[in-house]
């Protein structure tokens, strides 16, 4: 199994979380917790998702966790890199229609 490893940047007036392993039931705690953090310093998250070979609802949950509380603060959550198993699960959700995904972290940044 792969192990989830989180790495956290700034750049260009966003926090860039890059998530890459598996994100299930055991890791997604992990994710939710660095996402909390990067929520409470900012309110422009950028999801980099290209290592990630797999996400279970519960790293979905952490997302829209994410998602709502820099929406408060009137920024949002964007997502980068999105691999193709992760997005089909986006739009099994419906969640694709709520946080957009770009191909680069560059784009991503640039949409704020």
């Amino acid at each position: 199994m792969d192990k989830l490893s989180i790495q956290t940047e700034a750049k260009g007036g966003a926090t860039i979380v890059t998530v890459s392993g598996r994100v299930d039931s055991e890791t997604a705690p992990m994710l939710d917790a660095e996402l909390t953090k990067a929520a409470d310093g900012s309110s422009k998250l950028v999801l980099d998702l290209k290592g990630v070979d797999y996400m279970s609802s519960a790293g979905i949950r952490a997302v829209v966790k994410a998602s709502q509380a820099v929406e408060q603060k009137g920024g949002g959550v964007k997502l980068a890199s999105v691999p193709e198993s992760v997005q089909s699960l986006l739009y099994t959700v419906g969640l694709n229609q709520k946080i957009g995904a770009y191909a680069s972290t560059d784009e991503a940044v640039a949409s704020f």
